[in-house]
């Protein structure tokens, strides 16, 4: 009888410290390097940091595939297991399924890098960017080994950690769209196109998730992901240089559509009081930036 060196839950605790701790030493290599300027190694090491996060999720992450290797005989049936697991990736369907796992964490962090290369001296900042994208990574790492195969059992507690850390990516996505845009002078169209294939991708995510992948759901995809756009857009075209706020107010009509989407296409509970909530808790946050923005200020 093998004796497991490891259980399940610590093998899964010691590969999302690795993507972790590889995320965030990652965000502060290139943090570092964009801090003086070095643009070769900050874009090198942002690519390279990026194709290890890949490579762990595909390699390490059980994809419906459970390990075959053994510590007792580690030699033979670890290359076992790594021949399986390419293989099973390589189909078709399954390379198809595996692309909406690399959605969120793809966003979180590219959009992250974006945002360190717009403000290079900003310390403070920068490690709030790091210290929240990572939390954020770390979420995700952790819940997407199961969540989107057995999404109705996992507690609600879990369900709830993976959507506030899509919120915070969306966050970050809206961000650094907006701030990339203004930086290099994109006219309002492009902005707005890149929002709306955010916006796609971040519901195309969730309905994967959900299993709820259909005809529907891709009209209500499109249908919302274009609310998502004309807002960003005239976000874009009034709002003045802090895009920060400027991408909280797209969130907020985001995470508003979405909630209305999956009440209506996922859970099928919609009540006319619950679009009535989202609205006035949209409302309110809307009315609070607009009032606490100084839109005379421009670049």
């Amino acid at each position: 009888m093998k004796e497991e060196v490891l259980t399940d839950q610590q093998q899964k605790f010691i590969v999302v410290f690795i993507a972790s701790l590889a995320s965030f030493l990652g965000f502060q290599a290139v943090s570092e390097a964009i801090r003086v300027y070095q643009i070769d190694y900050f874009l090198s090491v942002s690519f390279y940091v990026y194709l290890f996060l890949v490579f762990w999720q595909s390699f390490v992450f059980d994809l419906e595939l459970r390990a075959t290797y053994q510590w007792s005989r580690l030699d033979n049936s670890f290359w076992e297991a790594f021949k399986k697991r390419f293989h099973y990736l390589l189909e078709f369907r399954h390379f198809l399924n595996y692309q909406n796992y690399l959605i969120l964490p793809g966003i979180i962090y590219w959009c992250t890098i974006i945002l360190l290369y717009l403000n290079p001296f900003e310390i403070l900042l920068k490690q709030a960017f790091i210290v929240g994208s990572t939390l954020a990574l770390t979420v995700v790492f952790w819940y997407s080994r199961t969540i989107f195969y057995r999404h109705i059992e996992h507690k609600r507690n879990a369900r709830q950690f993976l959507f506030r850390a899509k919120i915070l990516g969306s966050y970050i996505a809206f961000a650094a769209t907006i701030g990339i845009s203004h930086y290099f002078g994109f006219d309002v169209m492009s902005a707005a196109i890149a929002v709306f294939a955010l916006s796609y991708l971040l519901f195309h995510q969730a309905f994967f998730q959900h299993n709820a992948l259909g005809f529907t759901s891709t009209v209500a995809m499109v249908v919302g992901a274009f609310i998502v756009a004309v807002t960003a857009a005239i976000v874009y075209l009034v709002w003045n240089a802090n895009y920060f706020s400027a991408a909280l107010a797209v969130t907020a009509v985001y995470n508003t559509v979405w909630g209305y989407i999956q009440h209506k296409h996922i859970d099928r509970d919609i009540t006319r009081e619950l679009v009535y909530e989202y609205l006035a808790a949209l409302f309110v946050i809307l009315v609070i930036l607009v009032n606490t923005t100084n839109f005379s200020q421009r670049i």
